[in-house]
């Protein structure tokens, strides 16, 4: 007889002894599959939560070691600013999709009345007349089809967007949100003026005020602040976010530019030792660039390829890094089914090499007279082998599934649990193009145990590794037998 046919029926007439070795790799199978289920779901949510961050990037100052320095170290540094030509350069890398370079600045007006929100009336104030409130933002652009509008941060709903030669020009045009213009009851093609005051150094009244005219080319409607229908949570950051997003203004780079140096002109006029320290400097514009990666993949090779680019003290920020602040406790989840999974496989090995090496004790006689007869001991390893593994991928197909349900409702008891000590979800600033709307909730809400091909796969392919291990390391008492020992 063969050692298969002799291991087919080893499993059948030792009944008892297979049914113990199928509970124990069934209920040890259930942790390994639990654990597996539990990081497959993170690892979907990071990845599906990272796309829908999308593959924006930046360079900016980092501000973290900034704040790590001493003021001595500080002031041994000169921090350069981040110029046009590495900007482009950056732009043009093999990664970047499109990109774009702004430059802002607030302004306020007389005539032109600022969105104020849905609750209106509670943030009317009286108006006083000497003093200007720099109540919008007008921010600069140099990609004529507007980079939040390609993006679906916002979206045109009237009019059309910027020339090219429009921005190679700085003429004065704009696109403003459709409820600024509602509440000022401007219609496409008409003109609004904003007021900049000027203020000198040790002035408390305005040495200058300019008019800035802008024609209304396009209105749009901010797409990125969410509002949470039937909840008053967070409502006032909303209502802030969305105001702001209102009131802002886009116009070509060179509006602004133009505002900034009348700024530093009137400030060299009014104060002498302004004056002298700018005598011999040129005037700096200050951009903050933003690249769209061709996919969020590509973040990890250009901010690699872009790093030795930048001065010293920048960094490169990517809109996936919101993933971090928001995901915190999906990260919590993966780390303890990645405990519990090493927890397993271990038990497991010790667990299932324990009890087949104890079965083999039961066996000494058998085994002996098999030797003794001349079998080979690689044929009784392969019979021991060929037993274990057909009573275990029974329970690891039977803990397949109720691994998995398990996992779903451990699951949804740390999702609500994890719910309840979230007191507050983190935002974005709405103006910056990195900016998201997803929240923790959000996060959560996608979060899915599924039994797919990918899990099936790798679940049977951790637990027959696993039982293998445990199988093999026993089977040693095999080799050391001695049936000459054992017959006598």
């Amino acid at each position: 007889m063969n050692f298969i046919k002799r291991g087919l029926l080893s499993i059948t007439r030792n009944k008892g002894k297979s049914i113990i070795l199928l509970l124990v790799i069934f209920v040890l199978g259930n942790l390994i599959s639990g654990a597996i289920s539990i990081q497959q779901a993170t690892g979907n949510v990071e990845t599906s939560i990272k796309e829908k961050l999308g593959a924006a990037t930046t360079v900016e100052l980092d501000y973290e070691a900034l704040d790590e320095m001493s003021a001595e170290e500080l002031g041994e540094y000169e921090i350069k600013n981040l110029d046009l030509d590495l900007i482009k350069k950056i732009g043009e890398l093999s990664y970047v999709k499109y990109y774009d370079y702004n430059t802002n600045i607030h302004l306020g007006s007389k005539t032109l009345k600022s969105y104020r929100g849905e609750h209106q009336e509670d943030f009317e104030h009286v108006t006083d007349d000497s003093f200007l409130s720099m109540d919008f933002m007008i921010k600069g652009i140099n990609y004529a089809p507007v980079l939040d509008f390609e993006e679906q941060k916002s979206k045109l709903t009237d009019g059309r967007v910027f020339k090219k030669e429009e921005i190679e020009n700085g003429s004065s045009v704009a696109i403003i949100s459709k409820k600024l213009a509602d509440k000022n009851s401007l219609q496409i093609g008409d003109t609004f003026v904003l007021n900049s005051e000027i203020y000198g150094m040790n002035s408390d009244k305005p040495t200058a005020v300019r008019d800035v005219v802008l024609e209304v080319i396009g209105f749009f409607e901010p797409q990125s602040v969410k509002k949470e229908e039937g909840s008053n949570k967070d409502r006032g950051m909303y209502d802030w976010m969305d105001m702001d997003l209102q009131n802002t203004i886009y116009v070509p780079n060179e509006v602004v530019i133009a505002e900034n140096r009348a700024h530093i002109e009137e400030y060299i006029k009014s104060d002498p030792e302004f004056a002298e320290m700018m005598e011999n400097e040129e005037m700096s514009e200050y951009y903050s660039p933003i690249f769209v990666l061709n996919k969020p993949e590509d973040s990890a090779s250009f901010e690699e390829e872009v790093k030795p680019l930048v001065p010293e003290l920048y960094t490169v920020r990517k809109a996936s890094d919101q993933y971090d602040t928001i995901s915190a406790p999906i990260q919590s989840m993966s780390k303890l089914s990645n405990y519990v999974l090493i927890a397993a496989i271990i038990t497991t090995v010790m667990i299932i090499g324990l009890v087949v090496l104890l079965f083999l004790r039961d066996r000494k006689r058998e085994l002996g007279i098999y030797l003794s007869l001349g079998e080979r001991r690689g044929r009784l390893v392969g019979q021991i082998i060929l037993e274990v593994m057909i009573v275990s991928l029974i329970g690891i197909t039977l803990s397949l599934f109720t691994g998995n349900y398990l996992a779903q409702g451990v699951s949804d008891t740390m999702i609500n649990t994890e719910k309840g000590q979230t007191n507050e979800d983190y935002y974005m600033y709405p103006n910056s193009s990195m900016h998201s709307n997803l929240t923790t909730d959000d996060v959560l809400a996608s979060y899915q145990v599924s039994l797919d091909a990918s899990f099936i796969f790798l679940f049977y392919g951790v637990g027959i590794a696993t039982i293998l291990l445990s199988t093999i390391l026993p089977l040693i008492y095999i080799i050391r037998l001695n049936p000459r020992k054992i017959m006598l």
